[in-house]
């Protein structure tokens, strides 16, 4: 009968505790939502046929045209160059009309801790964005679509086979690092793509390769690069998904952690003035 009693309080005890958690959890993350899901604001549409106009006869941008086309359409000057020497300028439009589209989003549990964002239309129906405009190897995909407690710690991966929409990634507690799929980035409602800045193809190649004949099967440890794993002669034994990404370009000699602080989280990755933006969804780069 005490075992009885004593296995119901433990049940009890368990229930409460996960009550408690869900509630924080929840007032946190509206707290954190308000600054995270802003609509994006529309220029009027002589200022923008303006600048599409410029596209369209190919001729040269400037920073403010660049700047102001990412403020539309969340292209970034890399994919806007790809897209106008494809000769598919169209698409320019397609992104714009997508990325000013009212949007919403749902948020559904992942493991016991972490929070994961899909988006839904003004229906409440699940989509995805359309394809990145361009993705290369090396590339780093960050998303802030991932929130525990209030704090949108995120995710973040390396682009290790372009062509065939494969990324390398430290996933969770109890996974070791794996590949992943590039397409399922579509579903996240604040994502990037990021790319070494000024490098050269064959440099985000290496660091495509050594990634991928390296950093697979890699067992997950949050302090990684707190305590230890900030030495780049050696493989690090556990890893995150920030942690991640940046060791293999600390190890290509570049340091993309852009505040040096003792933890190395996505956002760090996202400020780096080593990267530069080729596409993003969401206001990510506002927050």
């Amino acid at each position: 009968m005490k075992k009885r009693n004593r296995f119901l309080r433990v049940i009890m005890i368990l229930l409460v505790v996960l009550t408690v958690f869900k509630t924080v959890d929840f007032a946190l993350s509206e707290l954190t939502d308000k600054k995270a899901y802003r609509d994006a604001v529309s220029v009027s549409e002589e200022e923008w046929n303006g600048v599409f106009g410029k596209v369209a006869y190919n001729e040269t941008l400037t920073d403010s045209d660049y700047e102001l086309i990412l403020s539309q359409t969340g292209l970034g000057k890399p994919a806007v160059d790809k897209l106008i020497t494809e000769g598919n300028v169209g698409r320019i439009e397609e992104y714009r009309e997508f990325y000013l589209m009212d949007k919403d989003y749902v948020c559904y549990r992942e493991g016991v801790f972490a929070c994961h964002e899909a988006i839904t239309d003004e229906n409440g129906e699940r989509i995805t964005n359309p394809d990145f405009a361009d993705i290369q190897n090396g590339d780093i995909l960050i998303t802030l679509s991932i929130h525990s407690l209030g704090w949108r710690h995120g995710h973040a991966a390396v682009v290790v086979d372009a062509q065939r929409g494969i990324t390398a990634e430290a996933v969770m507690f109890g996974k070791k690092s794996s590949y992943g799929k590039v397409k399922d980035w579509k579903n996240y409602p604040l994502v990037a793509v990021l790319r070494l800045k000024d490098a050269d193809e064959s440099i985000r190649n290496e660091i495509a390769q050594f990634t991928d004949e390296n950093m697979i099967g890699i067992y997950y440890g949050l302090l990684a690069g707190v305590i230890w794993g900030r030495n780049t002669e050696n493989i690090p034994v556990t890893t995150q998904c920030a942690h991640f990404v940046w060791f293999v370009y600390k190890n290509a000699g570049i340091d993309i952690d852009s505040d040096g602080g003792t933890v190395i989280t996505p956002k760090d990755i996202l400020e780096s003035e080593n990267l530069e933006t080729v596409q993003i969804y969401g206001n990510i780069k506002e927050m």
